[in-house]
């Protein structure tokens, strides 16, 4: 995927959601003012409940930023100690609230169980330490006569720039990693900041209320993903396609899709490249025209589903797709390619020999008459039927 698609889907995109949700909070305010008492308690429930589902599929970082942001508001709103016994004001949480953010938008998601624990939470107090300590050097520097401070170290200094910086890595991360965790830690950032630097515009019950519930979509959506997507190509797995199944009509075609002698392939060139295979024709495969969504059936086979298409609408595209993946040239790579310079890679790349690899397809159409098992079974023996006529075709 492209750079700007990953920063316009996985950064600019849902920054902008949130943006536009404040600004419709901000007119409907008369709406949910009433509510406020009760809108209070609700960060306190939707962290909960974001820290132990962000367990349950491993997001730790989600979980370690809930608790946190249950601290901090638990604190804000006086529920552990008086606001005379509080150790930081509220520039130096900001900082540290800001500088851990950004630390956990480095970091990885491991198993909170395990010496990464202690990593992350020695990570945190050097944080909070670094944020304490430029505080104070801000205020050690605005104690000092104007003219013993050059400009450029009174800019260095000030606050904006350990916030830029940590702007910048957490964008850089988003669009880098390009997961929904990671949108959600930009999401998180930009309220926070939202929070700080303009306090009158919205209660700070109602903007971590926006972001428990970023964190509870962002954990719902991972689990759609493990559920109904395949972790190797990227496709609909074939637990999607049995949900789809529930709610198509009575006219479709469905098309099953083999790579041919590909368990020869795999014990030639290895599982890896193997792999490489698998996920080359998922991309070719998606690119299929006239309305085809394509599915990972298992293994080395695909399912594709043309909804409201006859057969003889959807062979001549199946033909196209067969043809365009029967032409492709696979290099296979030295496995010491990454070894070498990156000037002697091409010469090394032109070196290594190029491979077909070639898919043959079987087509069946639903017209009400049949359950989907049964259509299913009838695009199976079309398969079968196109590896009988030697296969790198398509049988309907």
């Amino acid at each position: 995927m492209p750079v700007l698609t990953r920063s316009l889907h996985y950064l600019f995109a849902p920054i902008i959601i949130v943006f536009l949700c404040i600004v419709g909070i901000q007119q409907l305010a008369l709406t949910w003012q009433n509510w406020l008492p009760k809108i209070e308690q609700l960060p306190y429930y939707l962290f909960g409940v974001s820290a132990l589902l962000a367990l349950q599929f491993n997001s730790a970082r989600i979980t370690y930023l809930s608790l946190f942001l249950l601290i901090f508001y638990s604190l804000k709103q006086g529920a552990f100690i008086a606001d005379d016994l509080v150790i930081f004001s509220d520039e130096q949480a900001f900082l540290i609230g800001t500088f851990i953010i950004a630390f956990l938008a480095i970091s990885k998601d491991r198993s909170l169980f395990s010496m990464h624990f202690f990593k992350i939470i020695i990570g945190m107090i050097l944080c909070a330490l670094l944020a304490w300590g430029w505080h104070v050097a801000i205020n050690l520097l605005a104690s000092l006569p104007p003219k013993k401070i050059s400009d450029s170290l009174s800019l260095l200094l000030s606050l904006y720039v350990p916030i830029g910086v940590a702007c910048i890595v957490v964008c850089i991360f988003s669009v880098w990693r390009s997961t929904g965790t990671d949108s959600t830690i930009a999401i998180t950032l930009f309220i926070w900041l939202f929070g700080y630097y303009m306090p009158d515009q919205l209660p700070i019950s109602v903007l971590f209320t926006l972001i428990g519930i970023a964190y509870i979509y962002s954990i719902l959506a991972k689990s759609y993903h493990l559920a109904y997507r395949d972790e190797l190509t990227g496709l609909s797995s074939r637990r999607a396609l049995n949900t789809v199944a529930l709610s198509l009509n009575k006219h479709y075609s469905l098309a099953m899709v083999d790579i041919d002698h590909f368990k020869h392939f795999n014990d030639t060139y290895g599982h890896d490249v193997g792999d490489q295979v698998l996920r080359l024709v998922a991309a070719k495969l998606v690119k299929v025209q006239g309305g085809g969504k394509v599915y990972r059936y298992g293994g080395e086979e695909f399912a594709i589903v043309f909804e409201n298409k006859d057969i003889e609408v959807v062979l001549p595209h199946l033909e196209k797709l067969r043809k365009k993946i029967s032409q492709y040239d696979i290099v296979l790579r030295n496995e010491k390619r990454k070894l070498t310079s990156k000037a002697d890679r091409d010469v090394v790349d032109s070196q290594n020999p190029t491979v077909n690899i070639t898919i043959s397809i079987g087509v069946a159409e639903q017209h009400g008459e049949n359950s989907f098992d049964n259509t299913l079974k009838r695009a199976d023996k079309a398969l079968y039927k196109a590896k009988d006529n030697g296969r790198n075709c398509v049988f309907a």
